[in-house]
């Protein structure tokens, strides 16, 4: 009787959780939509009201993507920018490829390092000695900006003075396959619809590493990126929001990301993930030591009430095939309220963001299978990172970086 109450107690939270987030997220996001979306798409700003930028570009082994990404910064629809390319000790043709393009394009430039220093390390570093310009962007060696992006992040640090950083929107180039379609339709109906949510509430979980603006003195305030965390993306949005600094989601400045298109290569990503959650759990677990950061325990909260959730799905499964009971009468319903919920929550994403994503539409149906696949999926992940996050030292090798297999420059 003892252990059918605590199985019970253990389904109620595994089964109401997501169907409780689900639908706050829905509701954040569709608040943000009505609120928040349209705060800064005034009249178009004039080439003089916008400030120079500066684009840096870190990047490792990138030799398959990275003609690709330099072709689709020759022409953005920018006044003045220059690109800065942080070629962090590749031993592929990253750096030749980058060099073609240098003697004729004169806003081209090359940081090259002759050892890895991880990617935290070489964006500090660039940031002290390429990095001219109050607003900076960072991009991934394989994100490839729409041609407004680089507009839609500098506006709103025309109208906020305390903004540190303005993450842009990512979308998949490429989605074919079981897992690509699932991983369009987790950006758009799970990332992309928390982003907004959180945006609505004030504060940002995380920023998205693949493509974000920031304000250099910003980063300066806060030392910069860590170096000794598995996601500096993570780390560094935490600090920028505890130094009293705003974070914004903009919809509409688009960035085309790949994603991992191997379950090889999606476990690595999802495990290096949730090994930054761990980190973040641990290096800011002191915000409630202090009342100016209570905006931010809600945030703290809800990832570690997440984890919980995760670390309970798997003693549930252990523990209903360890007695074949059935503890509770949650069970047979959860199945098809959860599909629903999901598919609730695909179709607000879809209302959302089909203007930046037409291709969205050919991903819905493959959001039932969110919560059959993917939930013990990133569960896995969080439970295998457990030890090496929560326990492992935390030392600069932290941010040591491998790129994933890519696919073909063709885009």
């Amino acid at each position: 009787m003892p252990g059918n109450l605590l199985l019970s107690i253990i389904q109620t939270y595994v089964y109401i959780y997501p169907l409780a987030m689900g639908v706050i997220w829905i509701t954040a996001g569709l608040v943000f939509r009505w609120k928040n979306e349209h705060r800064f798409n005034g009249p178009a700003n004039s080439p003089d009201s916008l400030p120079p930028v500066t684009i840096l570009v870190p990047c490792c082994n990138e030799a398959r993507s990275i003609t690709a990404t330099c072709e689709s910064l020759l022409h953005l629809d920018y006044p003045d920018y220059r690109v800065v390319f942080v070629n962090d000790g590749s031993t592929d043709d990253t750096a030749v490829k980058i060099k073609s393009f240098l003697n004729h394009v004169p806003y081209f430039h090359l940081v090259n390092l002759s050892l890895n220093q991880g990617k935290a390390r070489a964006l500090n570093l660039a940031l002290q000695v390429a990095v001219t310009t109050r607003i900076v962007v960072i991009i991934d060696a394989d994100t490839i900006l729409a041609k407004n992006a680089l507009k839609k992040l500098v506006a709103p640090f025309l109208h906020h003075s305390r903004l540190g950083a303005v993450t842009a929107n990512p979308i998949p180039l490429r989605r074919s396959g079981f897992w690509g379609h699932l991983q369009a339709a987790e950006f758009a109906s799970i990332i992309g619809l928390i982003k907004r949510g959180q945006c609505a509430f004030g504060r940002i979980f995380t920023v998205s590493g693949c493509a974000t603006a920031y304000d250099k003195n910003v980063l300066q305030e806060v030392n910069g990126f860590s170096a000794c965390t598995a996601t500096e993306d993570i780390d560094i949005t935490w600090r920028i929001q505890r130094a009293s600094y705003e974070i914004w989601f903009e919809p509409g400045a688009i960035a085309y990301i790949q994603i991992p298109m191997t379950f090889k290569d999606l476990w690595k990503q999802r495990c290096r993930w949730a090994t930054g959650g761990w980190h973040m759990l641990r290096t800011h677990a002191d915000i409630f030591t202090r009342w100016r950061y209570r905006r931010l325990w809600p945030l703290y909260l809800e990832f570690a009430l997440g984890c919980l959730w995760a670390l309970l799905l798997a003693i549930n499964i252990f523990m209903m095939a360890l007695t074949a009971v059935r503890a509770s009468g949650l069970t047979g319903w959860f199945g098809p309220v959860v599909c629903c919920v999901c598919l609730i929550q695909m179709g607000t994403a879809c209302l959302l963001n089909c203007r930046h994503d037409r291709a969205l539409v050919k991903s819905f149906l493959f959001m039932p299978w969110y919560p059959l696949i993917y939930f013990i999926f990133i569960a896995a992940a969080v439970i295998w990172s457990l030890p090496r996050g929560l326990f492992g030292k935390l030392d600069p090798r932290a941010g040591q970086w491998q790129s994933p297999t890519r696919r073909s420059e063709q885009h």
